[in-house]
C-alpha cells in the first residue's frame, strides 16, 4: 500500500521533477539534454546475443567508484555488454572519458512504473548493480518481478539517512527485501540497514573507493609541471577541493593571509558542481586575486594566486600537484566529500566537522593525525603553514593517511567474490 500512495504522490509531483531539470538547466545545460532518457526511452539498445549487466551509479563519486568493478566484470565476463545508469550529466561525462566506448550510458529512469518499464523493455537486463545507496522502490520490486538479480554494492548509510528513512520504514524494508544481495562498507551501516529492515543477510566489504589506483607516473609528472609553475622552485600550494556555497570564502579569507605571509603561495579550488565555477570565478575577482582558469589552460605564472579547477574528471591529478588538502563539504551540514583521493596521494589533509558520509575513514585518518578538523579560517592558515614549511613533517603525515587507504584496500577482491556466486548462474 506505502508503494502504491508513494507512486501516486510521484505522479502528482512528475512536472516538479522537470522544473528542477529545467532550473539546474540554467546552470548546467546538459541537463536540458536527453530527457526521453530519463523517461525510460532510448535510441540505444543492446547488443545482439550479449547479457546486459546494469550498473547504476548515481553521480561522480558513485562513478568512480564504480571504474575498477567495471573493467573486472568485463575482463570476468565476455559475453557481456555493461550498461552504466547516472543521474547527474557530471557523473555521465565521467564514465564516459573513463571507459569510452567499453560501456553504453543511459540516464536513470524516474523511478514510476511506466518509465521503468519502458526501460527495462528495451534493456532486459539480466542483473542490477546498484553503487551505495539508491534505493527506488518501484524499479527494485519491478526486477523482483522479471527474475533480474539486484544487488546493493559499497552500501553506506548514514545515521541521518536513516533517521529519514524510518519515516516511511514499511515502504523502505519492503525496498530492500528485494535485493538479493546487500554488501555494506562497514557494520556500521550494516547495522543501520538491519534497522529499516531486521530480515536482511548483510555482507560487509569495506569501502570500494580505497581501490582506486592511481598512474604510476603521476608523481614525476606532477613534479614536472609544479616546476614549471615557478621560476624552478615549488610553490606552496593548498587545494580546496569539492567546495560547495560559502565554503569558498572561508577558504579565501585563510589564503588571502596565508599570501600577506607567503606571496609565492598558490591556491587551487576545485568547486563541487560545475554549475557553481563561474560565480566562483567572480567571487575570486572580487577579492582581487589573480586567476588561472583550467578549462581555458590559462598559463599558471609566478604571478597567478589562484588556480580555478573548472573542468571535471581531473581532481586527482590537481591533488597530485598540491601540498595540503582541505576537503569540503564539511563546514556546512552536508557530511563531507571524498578523503580517500588524496589520502592516495599521500597529501595531509583537513576538514571541518561535518563528516558523516565518511565517518568511519575520518575516525581512522583523525586516530592516525592524518586529518585535521578546523572551524575558523585562521586555523586552515595555521595549519598550512606547519606543514607547507617542514618538508619532513609534511612527509610524515601523509604517509600516515596513505597508510589508512593501503591498510582498508581489497573490498574490490571481496565484492567480485561475492558477486561471482551469482553472476555465474546467470550469465552464459
Amino acid at each position: 500500500m506505502q508503494r502504491l500512495i508513494y507512486t501516486v504522490i510521484f505522479y502528482i509531483a512528475l512536472p516538479l521533477y522537470f522544473l528542477r531539470l529545467i532550473f539546474r538547466g540554467f546552470q548546467n545545460s546538459n541537463y536540458l539534454k536527453r530527457w526521453p532518457e530519463r523517461l525510460g526511452l532510448s535510441n540505444n539498445s543492446p547488443s545482439p546475443e550479449k547479457n546486459v549487466l546494469w550498473i547504476h551509479a548515481v553521480s561522480v563519486g558513485e562513478v568512480n567508484a564504480s571504474i575498477p568493478l567495471i573493467r573486472g566484470l568485463l575482463e570476468t565476463y565476455k559475453n557481456v555488454e555493461v550498461l552504466v545508469t547516472t543521474t547527474t550529466p557530471t557523473g555521465s561525462k565521467i564514465l564516459l572519458d573513463k571507459m569510452g566506448t567499453r560501456v553504453k550510458h543511459q540516464y536513470m529512469p524516474i523511478d514510476l512504473p511506466l518509465f521503468v518499464k519502458n526501460f527495462l523493455d528495451n534493456w532486459n537486463p539480466v542483473a542490477l548493480i546498484v553503487l551505495e545507496t539508491e534505493i527506488w522502490p518501484n524499479t527494485l520490486s519491478l526486477c523482483n518481478k522479471r527474475n533480474i538479480f539486484t544487488s546493493l554494492v559499497n552500501a553506506r548509510l548514514s545515521n541521518k539517512s536513516k533517521q529519514q528513512y524510518l519515516r516511511a520504514k514499511n515502504l523502505i524494508k519492503e525496498t530492500l527485501s528485494n535485493f538479493d544481495l546487500i554488501i555494506a562498507q562497514y557494520s556500521s551501516d550494516a547495522e543501520r540497514f538491519n534497522e529499516l529492515n531486521t530480515d536482511l543477510e548483510i555482507e560487509v566489504c569495506g569501502n570500494l573507493k580505497f581501490d582506486q589506483d592511481n598512474p604510476e607516473e603521476m608523481k614525476s609528472i606532477s613534479s614536472s609541471i609544479r616546476e614549471s609553475w615557478s621560476d624552478g622552485k615549488t610553490r606552496p600550494t593548498l587545494i580546496a577541493a569539492s567546495t560547495h556555497e560559502t565554503e569558498e570564502e572561508f577558504v579565501i579569507e585563510s589564503f588571502l593571509e596565508i599570501i600577506s605571509k607567503s606571496e609565492d603561495a598558490l591556491l587551487i579550488v576545485v568547486p563541487r558542481h560545475p554549475e557553481r565555477f563561474n560565480k566562483v570565478h567572480e567571487l575570486l575577482e572580487k577579492n582581487n586575486l589573480k586567476i588561472a582558469r583550467r578549462s581555458k589552460k590559462e598559463e599558471i605564472t609566478p604571478e597567478t594566486q589562484v588556480l580555478l579547477g573548472d573542468t571535471m574528471g581531473e581532481l586527482n591529478f590537481l591533488y597530485s600537484v598540491s601540498d595540503v588538502a582541505f576537503v569540503g563539504g564539511s563546514l556546512i551540514d552536508h557530511g563531507g566529500q571524498n578523503l580517500l583521493e588524496p589520502a592516495s596521494l599521500s597529501l595531509p589533509l583537513c576538514s571541518g566537522k561535518s563528516l558523516r558520509n565518511f565517518q568511519e575513514i575520518a575516525d581512522e585518518l583523525i586516530e592516525e593525525k592524518a586529518l585535521f578538523l578546523i572551524e575558523r579560517p585562521d586555523e586552515l592558515t595555521s595549519y598550512f603553514f606547519s606543514l607547507a614549511s617542514d618538508i619532513n613533517k609534511r612527509d610524515k603525515v601523509g604517509k600516515l593517511a596513505r597508510s589508512v587507504f593501503d591498510k582498508n584496500r581489497g573490498a574490490l577482491e571481496r565484492i567480485n567474490s561475492l558477486l561471482e556466486g551469482h553472476l555465474n548462474k546467470i550469465v552464459s
